[in-house]
């Protein structure tokens, strides 16, 4: 039994605290170098803190390249509900990423098509001479 339930106080009728589960699930980070991202690797039984670092050390520490490692005790997680604090972006901001350029190009042909850019260079070089 752990030292925090020990001192609590028992139930009033006299009747002793249910029992602690054995082990819990831990969940394991593995950060590979040390300058990357934590990575979520897989999760491990163990009776308390420093058992489930053993056992993952051991586990996935061996496997793979390692510089640090991370446990965490799966109920002590905290998450969103999904539907329910769905998070969105103010604007589009795609073009940041590689399949975004895939839309400015579409962009730039319809653009391009209407001849548009041709009416514009007379323009411009009419201004400029």
């Amino acid at each position: 039994m752990s030292k925090i339930r020990e001192n609590l106080p028992g139930p009033a009728d006299g009747q002793p605290l249910p029992a602690e589960p054995l082990t819990r699930v831990y969940e394991v980070f593995l950060q590979p170098t040390r300058n990357e991202p934590h990575v979520q690797v897989g999760s491990v039984n163990a009776a308390d803190d420093q058992m489930a670092l053993d056992f993952a050390r051991e586990t996935f520490g061996r496997r793979q390249a390692c510089a640090h490692i991370w446990v965490v005790r799966r109920d002590h997680l905290v998450g969103t509900v999904y539907g329910e604090d769905f998070m969105e972006r103010a604007c589009d901001r795609g073009y940041r990423e590689a399949r975004g350029y895939q839309e400015v190009r579409r962009k730039w042909e319809q653009f391009r098509r209407k001849g548009d850019v041709d009416e514009y260079q007379k323009d411009d070089l009419k201004e400029a001479f």
